[in-house]
């Protein structure tokens, strides 16, 4: 690998993507809600919009300090991390606030959200200020191929992606990472997010009890272990 490659897939739009959440890292979608059963109503004398959009967080589940309760908890406090977020160009200060709307510590993914703005207004600001000043990655189906993941130094590096089949669902499989990489995005070569760092490499095979190889994974893949109602 040239020196220089390391560095020019993309942009900084794609580095501003990525945040700190918790001792990982976290990247920034966008999520389009339709508003077409309010379509009808007037606010005032303005007609709402067709859909209305949110920015949301996807990370490693493992990056939390806890694991949020089942789905069923009404208890707001419960779900709602403090000091969580900050930026990766302070990574020691995470004094922003967020919320977890979806967990699953199967394929340890996670969805943060901004905090409750009725009780927590402060730290809902501080939320939107920082993921609208942040840009957005959008997602697409994995495939095996060249991908890019943002090393501890802030560059893009190439890695190989792979998808296995097998068990009726497929699993993506990198090069290895290091500690501190987990929720990371993982980008195809066009610079849309596929995955999420979550492993650092594969080191168990059952039949010999050695390493099995050098590949990262399974990482989650964002088109099968995000929620259908966030696709």
């Amino acid at each position: 690998m040239r020196h220089d490659e390391a560095r020019k897939p993309f942009d900084s739009r794609f580095t501003n993507a990525v945040i700190k959440v918790g001792d990982g890292r976290g990247f920034i979608i966008e999520q389009r809600i339709s508003t077409a059963a309010l379509k009808s109503k007037l606010i005032g004398k303005v007609r709402l919009r067709p859909f209305v959009k949110r920015r949301l967080v996807v990370t490693a589940a493992h990056c939390l300090p806890h694991f949020p309760p089942c789905h069923g908890s009404s208890l707001l406090e419960e779900r709602t991390y403090g000091r969580l977020l900050g930026t990766l160009d302070a990574p020691k200060r995470r004094n922003v606030w967020a919320e977890c709307l979806f967990a699953d510590p199967i394929a340890d993914i996670a969805i943060l959200d901004s905090p409750d703005s009725q009780l927590l207004g402060d730290e809902a600001d501080a939320y939107d200020s920082l993921t609208e000043g942040a840009s957005v990655l959008r997602i697409a189906e994995a495939r095996s191929g060249r991908g890019w993941v943002l090393s501890l130094e802030g560059h893009w590096i190439p890695t190989r992606l792979e998808v296995r089949s097998g068990f009726g669902c497929g699993s993506l499989y990198i090069d290895p990472t290091k500690p501190g990489q987990s929720g990371s995005p993982i980008l195809n070569d066009a610079g849309r997010a596929i995955g999420v760092v979550t492993l650092g490499r594969e080191t168990l095979d059952f039949n010999t009890g050695g390493r099995k190889d050098e590949r990262a994974g399974p990482q989650p893949m964002l088109t099968r272990n995000l929620p259908g109602w966030l696709l």
